[in-house]
């Protein structure tokens, strides 16, 4: 496994130094680095190979170009840049989770589907929704969507188109929303792609509408596209503002029977603000707010909410439990709003038209659940199941459609063998080295 470096000219040196074991008190003259630059050493430091300079790099390999665009997008710069280098140094060794981490969960009960975003491998996988044992092996999956040309990223939320048997995934750390066909494997370009904002996370598709809405964490708010939208089309409208009581939105779901709109949030709020002095949202009609931590909610809105409105019910407080709500969906035959916890490693039940500091009305919680870190969840209405994506452990547990309490799961669904570690890598973006404990530090 290669970590490729893009380092300025005043940091070759440095790096070359360790490398061929220099030091500072030495330092290595012009006539010495150039020649290491133009031949380097095999296996330990190379340019960037001239057929890949004029490819668009994205993480984990992402799209070669604007995603939807056929062929690679060249960059308009020459490579290299100038008083720049590329360098490919093998690393000593790596922490790594060489397993996929389920995140994002869309299911199609009547076409028998579910899809998983992995965020740690940055890849799409489907199985059937018959899938699963209590066997300790991988379970085998339908497609897995993965490589250099899909334009994932830090994937998060996934939703299904059943009437396009298309399914979307939402790139978290600003790689837009890449789309793909069913039945779409292995290193494959997305049909499509749509440009959204920073920190999009969580996503929902309404038929009733012919729109999806996507939740932005940074932005406390749920951008609309209409269903289709790709590139740089702008959104149909937003949801954002003091009124609304967004604060770090995750999972979002689109009720359609009731013409509502569902959101779980974290409830940490901070306002973003735009540099230039005009902000076009509040036109500055409202004083400057600070930062604040609020309990976490569910927020209920009306399907066509745009702007800062207020919701049209919250529920909130100690009863409810909330504590990190992730993934929520709607079902609709049970009249029933359905929650993973991420908190408590708990699957919560309210009715969906609650109101206030409410108790849930069931619960699935407890060692016998197998449920660690859920992220997200969705109801099969076909096989009257529930379906539970873990995050913090390998699996995906499903349950009854009715259950309740600390019960086994019917079925797991396994990404890695039986006790293999998880990493939960949530994006990690820096680290530190910890000198008295010898230990590495890597916040997410």
């Amino acid at each position: 496994m290669r970590t490729r470096l893009f380092v300025s000219s005043g940091a070759v040196t440095a790096l070359l130094l360790l490398l061929i074991g220099g030091s500072p008190e030495q330092p290595l003259e012009a006539e010495v680095l150039k020649p290491l630059l133009d031949s380097p050493m095999e296996g330990a430091i190379c340019l960037m190979p001239p057929e890949r300079s004029a490819y668009a790099q994205t993480r984990g390999g992402g799209a070669g170009g604007r995603i939807g665009e056929e062929g690679p997008r060249k960059s308009v710069l020459d490579w290299p840049v100038e008083g720049t280098a590329t360098i490919d140094a093998m690393p000593t060794r790596t922490v790594f989770d060489p397993y996929p981490t389920f995140g994002g969960l869309g299911l199609d009960d009547t076409a028998g589907r579910a899809f998983f975003s992995d965020s740690s491998l940055s890849g799409l996988l489907s199985y059937a929704t018959s899938a699963g044992s209590h066997s300790t092996d991988i379970t085998e999956s339908q497609t897995h969507v993965i490589g250099p040309d899909t334009g994932i990223g830090f994937i998060a939320g996934v939703a299904v188109d059943p009437e396009r048997r298309e399914v979307y995934a939402v790139n978290n750390d600003g790689g837009g929303i890449v789309t793909f066909g069913y039945d779409q494997t292995g290193a494959v370009r997305p049909v499509r792609g749509l440009d959204t904002p920073h920190q999009s996370w969580g996503i929902s598709l309404s038929l009733a509408r012919d729109e999806i809405a996507v939740s932005v964490q940074q932005m406390s708010g749920i951008v609309f596209y209409r269903r289709g939208a790709a590139q740089l089309e702008p959104p149909l409208r937003t949801l954002r503002g003091y009124e609304t009581g967004l604060a770090d939105p995750h999972g979002v779901a689109y009720d359609d029977q009731r013409k509502e709109l569902i959101v779980a949030n974290h409830g940490n709020w901070t306002e973003l603000r735009p540099y230039s002095p005009y902000d076009p949202l509040t036109q500055r009609t409202q004083a400057y707010q600070p930062g604040r931590f609020e309990p976490p909610s569910i927020r209920i809105f009306e399907a066509s909410a745009a702007g800062n409105v207020a919701a049209l019910r919250s529920i909130r407080g100690d009863k409810t439990g909330l504590n990190w709500p992730m993934g929520l969906t709607v079902d609709t035959e049970r009249n029933e709003i359905v929650v993973a916890n991420y908190g408590d490693n708990s699957i919560r039940f309210f009715r969906r038209t609650d109101d206030g500091d409410v108790r849930p009305s069931r619960m699935i919680n407890g060692p016998r659940t197998g449920i660690v870190g859920p992220v997200d969840v969705k109801v099969d209405r076909v096989r009257n199941e529930i379906w539970v994506a873990n995050y913090s452990d390998h699996t995906a547990v499903i349950f009854d459609r009715d259950a309740s309490g600390d019960v086994a799961p019917k079925r797991i669904v396994r990404n890695a063998p039986k006790d293999s570690p998880a990493l939960t890598f949530t994006n990690a973006a820096a680290a530190a080295y910890d000198t008295k404990r010898d230990a590495l530090i890597v916040p997410n």
